[in-house]
């Protein structure tokens, strides 16, 4: 778990506004693209824990890939699918429906201990929770 946490620590750097850095959309992109040519095929799309509706949502180029921009419009989708009445947070059963199945990521995400995540917070959640 140290070393989980410390390869995501950039994912600790969380914006006021409950919108992830620039850094942890970067980081987390990192863990996705396994391959490291910088963009994000389906496989790695879907081993990260993303769903194909997101995935193919986000994909505004439809060139098969996503980009940085697009990735984070792919988990903006799935915290919003599990978020419909729109209140910007989800607790552990929406999270857990958008793929943060661990209750250790969801708290390490949770800085507030208030049982809810932001979008930022569930980026980091979900990237802890990404094989």
């Amino acid at each position: 778990m140290a070393a989980v946490m410390a390869t995501l620590m950039p994912l600790g750097a969380l914006a006021a506004t409950g919108k992830p850095t620039e850094a942890a959309i970067a980081s987390a992109f990192g863990k996705a693209d396994t391959d490291h040519d910088g963009k994000l095929s389906w496989p790695e799309a879907r081993t990260f824990g993303m769903t194909r509706a997101a995935f193919d949502q986000s994909n505004q180029d439809n060139n098969t890939t996503l980009d940085t921009k697009e990735f984070l419009a792919a988990i903006t989708y799935q915290f919003d699918r599990a978020n419909p009445d729109k209140h910007g947070t989800l607790d552990r059963r929406a999270a857990a429906k958008a793929g943060v199945k661990s209750s250790k990521f969801f708290d390490a995400a949770d800085p507030g201990k208030d049982g809810k995540l932001d979008l930022a917070g569930y980026l980091q959640a979900f990237t802890m929770s990404a094989r």
